[in-house]
């Protein structure tokens, strides 16, 4: 009867901390118009949003590149999608900037955000994609680009305009493709003026792309994220 109650006692232990560490508050950050302000919700409710929209990623994701059977038909598929969904912020509309399953729901978002939308479905579809501020020499103008590796090779895309690139042979460009001017200009859209040889001049050379905001939507990558911030912050 003894080691009952001890036994009872320690499983009341374990679940009452458990329900007080779950219910301690912690922070998550939103911005609107690029003014950022922290908000304290329950770990729970964070825990239980990480989880909301990780599944909602997926099921969006298989419904965009269902049917396909390449990477490049799935990456195609995904742009054309972001392209078509997430429109530019309309006139008197707050940017806000928060979770990229937000956006999607809002369906509408900034240059920035559109890459992101693309490079995290990219993601989820198993395609590794991240996207990258890329500055002129002079650092007077800058553009998001997303970068796909498709058969070994970083590809270059502009989301929020409908553009990406091919070479001569017709395939989509890679990174050497452009620095050696192998390239031409593909819309899905409205054609644009836009001088990208200015960004071009400063493309980086890609090793390892480690983890990233685009790749770090699902529950493990995102524990080895928070993981290796906690070690670095000791």
């Amino acid at each position: 009867m003894k080691k009952f109650l001890l036994r009872l006692l320690s499983i009341i232990i374990v679940i009452t901390g458990i329900l007080v560490i779950l219910n301690m508050n912690v922070s998550t950050r939103q911005g609107i118009n690029y003014q950022w302000r922290t908000i304290r919700i329950p770990l729970y409710l964070k825990i239980q949003d990480f989880f909301d929209r990780h599944y909602n990623y997926k099921e969006l994701t298989k419904r965009i590149i269902r049917d396909t059977k390449t990477d490049k038909e799935r990456v195609m598929k995904i742009f054309e999608w972001t392209y078509q969904n997430i429109k530019r912020v309309p006139d008197g509309f707050p940017v806000i900037d928060d979770h990229v399953w937000h956006i999607i729901i809002r369906g509408y978002g900034v240059f920035d955000q559109s890459a992101d939308v693309f490079t995290t479905l990219c993601n989820y579809a198993g395609v590794d994609a991240f996207f990258s501020i890329i500055y002129t020499k002079d650092k007077t103008s800058q553009i998001p680009l997303s970068f796909i590796r498709l058969d070994k090779r970083w590809r270059i895309f502009d989301s929020y305009n409908g553009i990406y690139f091919k070479n001569k042979n017709g395939d989509i460009a890679s990174i050497d493709d452009i620095k050696n001017s192998n390239y031409k200009i593909v819309s899905i859209g409205e054609i644009k003026h836009f001088d990208y040889n200015v960004f071009f001049e400063n493309l980086p050379v890609i090793k390892e792309i480690g983890l990233k905001r685009a790749n770090i939507q699902s529950p493990l990558k995102r524990l080895i994220f928070e993981l290796k911030k906690w070690i670095k912050q000791r």
